[in-house]
C-alpha cells in the first residue's frame, strides 16, 4: 500500500497556546505513519486445505520479533463461478471483480485434446470482463475480451504449431545422431577386441563417443530444451501485481529422448576394460544431469516456487510426456526413450502443492480441468503492522496453534503494503450525503461471514461556528461500500462537509470534502409585536429622534487601558503587558453630523502634547455617542427584530432588556445586541454588543477554531452621563478571552505484542495522544475606555414630541 500520511497536532494549553497562532511562531506536528502488510498463508492437514481458522490462531513474527495481526480473512473459491439464479445475475455479476488466468503450455508436441479442454473453460469458467494470458515456454500475449480476440488466439496457435514442428524434426535429428554414436561405438568396440594385431586404445573409441554423444545431446539442449526462467519469473511478478482472483494452469509436456539406459546392451554386452566401463558410466551420469537440468537453472528453479506461491495464485499442473516414438526410431537394446527436464516438473508439483492446486497425469486435458474446476481453494490474507516498515524483504515466521498442519507463505518475497483507502467524492443532494469506500480491510467473523469495520464521520459548522457532527459505523461484506447519509442543517447558509473515514482494522484514513448550500426558507409571518415592546421602542425612537437631531459640544477626559499578553523575546516567557493612555476628547454633533477629536496629553507616565491623535489600541471603539441610533432608530427598525427579553433596574431606574437582531445574517446593519432602555423617557443607558456584530470577529473566531477553542468576545457600552435628556457614553469595555475544554496530551500505555491473550511479560509500552477534558478561560486582550471631567460648551436637545402609537 502507498504510506498513508495521518497529520495531528499537538496543543499545548494555557498561555502559550493561545500564542502560538501570532505570527513568527511555529505550529507543532506530529506526523503518524500507518503501514500495513499483507500476507497470503495456506493451511493444509494431510495435503487438504484446513477451513475455519481465526486471527487468534495465527501468530507471526518478523525478524525474530513478534507483531500484531491487524486483520485474517479467509478465502473460499474455485475455479468454476457457481451458478447464479438469472434474476440476481446482472446484480452478481457487477459485484464480481475480474479474473485473471494464466495458461502456460509447456508442449513438446501437438495436443489433440487441447481444443476441448479450451471450449470447456470459455463455457464453464470463463465470465465476462476475466483476463487471460495465454503463454508458451517462450512468449505470452493478453487476451482482454477472449470472444472478440479469437483472430488473435488463432495467431498464437498457428505460431505454436509451427514451432512444435521445428520441435520435432530438430528431435528427430537428434535421436538418429544419439542412435548412430552408440552403435558406431558398440561396433568399433567389438572389432577391436576381435583384433589380433594391433588394436586402437579403448581410450581413443570411448572420447570418440563422448564427443559424438555430447554434441549431439548438447545441440538439441541449446535449440530446443533452454527454458526462459526470466519469462517465467515476469509471469509470476505479473500475477502478484494483479490485486484479484488469480489462476495459473500450466500444461507440460515433459521431453523424452533416446539415451542410454543402466540396462542398455552397450553396458552389459560391449568388451571393455573395468576401467573403461566405469568412465562410460561417469560420463553418461554427467550428460543425464546435464540434459535434465543445467547447473545455472537449479537457483532459478528455487527461487520461481517463491516467486509463484507468493503471487498468491492457485496453482494446477496438468503433466503428460511426449510420446517420442511417434515417425522416429523404436526403442533399441542399446537406447530407450526416457524423460528429461524433469527439475522442472519437481518444481511445478511443489507450487501447485503449495497453492492449493491439483497435480493430474494425464493427456484428457478436459477431464482433467473438470477435476480442477470442482475443486476448492481455501486460503488466509494476515495483515500486520510491521516493525520495521523500511526493510524491503524482511523474514517472517508464521505458526498455526493447530498441530500437525502445514503452513505455507512466500518467505523470500517482500510482503505487499495493503492499497490505501478510497473514498469517492461526496454528493450532497437533498439531505442525503452520498459517496463509495473501497480497499478496506476485510476479516472473517466468528459465523464465517467476511465483513469490513468502516468507520465515517461528517463534520461541519453552522454559521455561527457551533459544530455539527454525523457518524456512521459500516460492516461492508463486499470489496466495495455505497455509503447513503441523512445530514440535515439546522439553518440556511453554505456548509462545508469534511468527510473522514477510517478503517478500524488497518489504520488507514480518508479524507473528502464537499458544499452544501441550504437555501433559507420562506418568511413566516410575524406575530402581532407585543404592545408593550411597540411601546418601549416608540420611547426609545422618540429618545433617538432627538439624540440625531440634537446639536451640542461637549468636552471630557478618556482614560485608555489595554492588557494583552505577550511573548518576551528574552526570556522566551508569555507576560502581561500593561498601557495607558489620557486624551482630551471632544464630540460636535449637529444633524446628525459627528466629530470626533482627540488630543494625547499622557503616554503611560510622560507628558505629551499631540493633537489629532488617533487610538492606539488593537481593539478601537468610533462613535459610540451614536450606537443607540444604529441599534433603535426609527430609519433602521425595518432591518431588525427586537424581543423584550427582561426587566431590571439600572442605577436606579427601571430599564428594560431589549435584544436586537437583524433580519437577515449578513444584509443590512452588522450591529446587534442587547439594550437597557429607560421605561420612563427611552433613554439608553447600556449597549452590551453581541460578538457576531463587532467587525473583525469572523477572523478572532478563525484563530479560536485553529485552537481547537472557544472565542469568548463582550463588547459593553454605558451611557450613564446626563446632560438635558440625553446620555452620553460614561465607559466601554472589550474583553476578547479563549476557551478551551479539551486538550491532547501523550500518555504511556502497554499494548500487546501478539493479537491473542498474553500475560504481562508479552506487553510494550508506547506513548500514545489522549484527549483530556478540562476547562480553562484564558484572557488575551482587554480594553477599556473611561470618560469624566465633562465639560459642555452648548447642548441643544430641540427634540420633537412623538405620539405614541396605537
Amino acid at each position: 500500500m502507498r504510506k498513508r500520511m495521518i497529520r495531528f497536532i499537538s496543543t499545548v494549553f494555557g498561555v502559550a497556546l493561545i500564542l502560538s497562532v501570532l505570527p513568527g511562531q511555529e505550529e507543532v506536528v506530529e506526523r503518524v505513519q500507518v503501514v500495513n502488510r499483507e500476507v497470503v498463508v495456506r493451511v493444509f492437514d494431510g495435503g487438504e486445505p484446513v477451513s475455519g481458522l481465526m486471527r487468534k490462531d495465527f501468530t507471526l513474527s518478523e525478524n525474530g520479533e513478534s507483531v500484531i495481526i491487524t486483520s485474517c480473512r479467509m478465502e473460499r473459491r474455485a475455479l468454476a463461478p457457481a451458478e447464479t439464479p438469472a434474476a440476481e445475475s446482472g446484480e452478481a455479476a457487477a459485484r464480481q471483480r475480474p479474473r485473471l488466468f494464466l495458461f502456460l503450455l509447456w508442449w513438446n508436441e501437438a495436443s489433440k485434446d487441447w481444443p476441448q479442454a479450451w471450449d470447456y473453460f470459455l463455457k464453464h469458467i470463463f465470465r465476462p470482463g476475466d483476463h487471460v494470458v495465454l503463454a508458451g515456454d517462450r512468449r505470452a500475449i493478453l487476451l482482454k475480451d477472449v470472444e472478440n480476440e479469437k483472430e488473435i488466439v488463432a495467431d498464437f496457435f498457428s505460431r505454436l504449431q509451427a514451432e512444435l514442428k521445428q520441435k520435432l524434426i530438430d528431435k528427430t535429428g537428434a535421436a538418429r545422431d544419439l542412435h548412430r554414436a552408440a552403435e558406431d561405438f558398440h561396433t568399433a568396440m567389438l572389432q577391436n577386441s576381435a583384433k589380433k594385431s594391433v588394436k586402437i586404445p579403448e581410450e581413443v573409441l570411448l572420447n570418440q563417443f563422448k564427443g559424438n554423444y555430447r554434441s549431439a545431446l548438447e545441440s538439441y539442449r541449446l535449440r530446443c530444451l533452454r527454458a526462459q526462467p526470466g519469462m517465467l519469473q515476469r509471469l509470476a511478478a505479473g500475477l502478484r501485481a494483479v490485486d484479484g482472483e488469480k489462476w495459473a494452469l500450466v500444461f507440460m509436456q515433459n521431453e523424452r529422448l533416446p539415451l542410454v539406459d543402466v540396462q542398455s546392451t552397450l553396458l552389459t554386452h560391449t568388451p571393455m576394460k573395468f576401467a573403461t566401463l566405469e568412465e562410460l558410466k561417469r560420463f553418461l551420469d554427467e550428460c543425464d544431469g546435464k540434459i535434465r537440468m543445467s547447473s545455472d537453472m537449479s537457483a532459478q528453479v528455487r527461487d520461481l516456487r517463491s516467486l509463484f506461491i507468493g503471487a498468491g495464485a492457485t496453482f494446477h499442473l496438468f503433466l503428460s510426456d511426449a510420446g517420442g516414438e511417434s515417425g522416429m526410431l523404436k526403442d533399441s537394446d542399446k537406447l530407450r526413450w526416457l524423460p528429461v527436464f524433469s527439475s522442472w516438473e519437481s518444481s511445478f508439483r511443489g507450487i501447485a502443492a503449495d497453492t492449493g492446486g491439483a497435480v493430474q497425469d494425464t493427456t484428457r486435458l478436459k477431464l482433467a480441468l473438470e477435476k480442477a474446476a470442482a475443486r476448492p481453494d481455501i486460503y488466509y490474507v494476515l495483515t500486520y503492522k510491521p516493525k520495521a516498515p523500511e526493510m524491503g524483504k524482511p523474514k517472517l515466521k508464521i505458526q498455526v496453534s493447530r498441530p500437525g498442519v502445514k503452513v505455507v507463505y512466500a518467505r523470500k518475497l517482500q510482503p505487499r503494503e495493503i492499497r490505501p483507502l478510497k473514498l469517492s467524492e461526496p454528493v450532497w443532494s437533498e439531505g442525503v450525503l452520498r459517496f463509495f469506500v473501497s480497499d478496506y480491510l476485510r476479516e472473517t467473523g466468528e459465523g464465517g461471514e467476511i465483513a469490513g469495520d468502516v468507520h465515517v464521520t461528517v463534520r461541519s459548522e453552522t454559521p455561527d461556528g457551533k459544530p455539527l457532527i454525523f457518524e456512521k459505523v459500516l460492516r461492508p461484506a463486499l470489496e466495495s461500500a455505497a455509503v447513503e447519509l441523512g445530514v440535515n442543517f439546522p439553518e440556511s447558509g453554505d456548509y462545508i462537509l469534511t468527510v473522514v473515514v477510517r478503517d478500524r482494522l488497518s489504520g488507514n484514513t480518508a479524507r473528502g470534502y464537499t458544499r452544501a448550500s441550504i437555501a433559507a426558507p420562506e418568511p413566516e409571518p410575524e406575530e402581532p409585536m407585543d404592545p408593550r415592546l411597540r411601546t418601549l421602542l416608540d420611547k426609545a425612537a422618540a429618545y433617538c429622534a432627538g439624540l440625531r437631531k440634537a446639536a451640542f459640544r461637549f468636552t471630557c477626559t478618556e482614560v485608555v487601558e489595554e492588557k494583552v499578553l505577550q511573548r518576551n523575546p528574552l526570556s522566551k516567557r508569555v507576560e502581561p503587558e500593561e498601557n495607558r493612555w489620557h486624551y482630551d476628547y471632544q464630540v460636535v454633533a449637529d444633524k446628525g453630523e459627528v466629530e470626533e477629536q482627540r488630543r494625547l496629553i499622557k503616554r503611560g507616565h510622560k507628558q505629551v502634547d499631540l493633537a489629532d491623535a488617533n487610538l492606539e489600541t488593537r481593539f478601537k471603539a468610533h462613535y459610540s455617542v451614536f450606537l443607540p441610533v444604529t441599534l433603535l432608530g426609527e430609519h433602521n427598525r425595518k432591518n431588525y427584530r427586537f424581543k423584550l427579553l427582561d426587566t431590571e433596574r439600572l442605577k436606579k431606574r427601571p430599564c428594560a432588556v431589549i435584544e436586537v437582531m437583524p433580519r437577515k445574517p449578513g444584509e443590512g446593519p452588522l450591529a446587534r445586541g442587547k439594550a437597557w432602555v429607560d421605561v420612563d423617557n427611552g433613554a439608553v443607558l447600556k449597549i452590551e454588543m453581541d460578538p457576531r456584530g463587532v467587525a473583525g470577529s469572523a477572523a478572532l473566531e478563525a484563530t479560536a477554531r485553529g485552537m481547537s477553542a472557544k472565542l469568548d468576545l463582550k463588547v459593553v457600552h454605558w451611557y450613564l452621563e446626563e446632560r438635558k435628556g440625553l446620555h452620553f457614553p460614561s465607559s466601554a469595555g472589550f474583553s476578547e478571552s479563549y476557551v478551551f475544554d479539551k486538550r491532547i496530551v501523550e500518555r504511556t500505555i502497554r499494548l500487546p505484542n501478539s493479537g491473542g491473550e498474553a500475560d504481562a511479560t508479552t506487553y510494550t509500552t508506547a506513548r500514545m495522544p489522549t484527549i483530556e477534558a478540562l476547562h480553562r478561560r484564558v484572557e488575551f486582550y482587554h480594553m477599556s475606555q473611561t470618560y469624566n471631567k465633562y465639560r459642555y460648551f452648548e447642548v441643544d436637545t430641540r427634540v420633537e414630541e412623538v405620539k405614541s402609537r396605537k
